[in-house]
């Protein structure tokens, strides 16, 4: 296998659609970071499809993060930081403002670790500071969030080049003692328009994504080999 980079950054989002936390290391199972997207909500106003940032923004105003260690037969507790400074438990409380937020009827949902997180589209979503960087240059910025993007994992290449990750499907990716099928690009829609802080919209994130790269930014991949991760990892792609 060829070195091509380092691990810069690990995002996990316990809840789905919401802020999640960055980690210096994580266990990786058969679906993914342990417990990412492990709770969710449905969206009753939409057939129960997933309550999601790009239909309700302010969604990525929450922050979630995992409280206690990991267990094999559920995912721990989450505790949840709202915008405006409340702080929630999973329940009714957190349940009620979130319907609030949205300002339509939800669902609260948790998965457990034997069905694994509400992924989008695969286990684990990669993406590269190259091609962060030249969406930034694209659109007048010194650099732009990763967050934005909501990557599991940020990776910095030995070769400043933007996409080198196309390259990378059909491949397998070997991160320590983690192997990963990457399959697929990530195409994107108006989540990268939002500030994962300010909450404000900037559509020229998208409409470059599409202009540069017909619309992907990352790519995905499924677990091959379950393992653990830490930032300043190898990571070695197979030739």
């Amino acid at each position: 296998m060829k070195q091509v980079g380092k691990l810069q950054s690990i995002f996990r989002h316990p809840v789905k659609a919401m802020g999640g936390e960055q980690l210096t290391s994580c266990q990786v199972d058969a679906f993914g970071l342990y417990g990412d997207r492990g709770y969710y909500f449905l969206d009753e106003s939409r057939n129960g499809k997933y309550l999601s940032a790009d239909v309700v923004p302010a969604m990525l105003g929450y922050t979630a993060t995992f409280v206690g260690e990991a267990m094999d037969q559920q995912y721990p507790e989450v505790q949840v930081a709202a915008k405006d400074g409340s702080w929630y438990a999973w329940g009714e409380s957190l349940f009620s403002h979130v319907a609030e937020t949205a300002k339509r009827a939800v669902q609260p949902g948790r998965s457990t670790p034997q069905e694994g997180g509400r992924n989008w589209e695969d286990h684990i979503l990669l993406v590269t500071d190259a091609s962060l960087r030249e969406i930034a240059r694209l659109i007048g910025e010194q650099q732009i969030d990763p967050r934005r993007f909501r990557g599991n994992l940020v990776i910095v290449l030995d070769e400043d080049e933007p996409f080198t990750e196309d390259g990378w499907i059909g491949k397998q990716i070997k991160i320590n003692d983690v192997t990963l099928q990457v399959n697929r690009h990530c195409e994107r829609c108006m989540y990268v328009n939002i500030d994962p802080d300010t909450l404000e919209i900037n559509p020229a994130v998208l409409k470059t994504c599409v202009k540069r790269h017909d619309n992907h930014f990352g790519v995905y991949a499924s677990v091959i080999t379950p393992g653990k991760l830490a930032e300043g990892d190898t990571v070695f792609v197979s030739e």
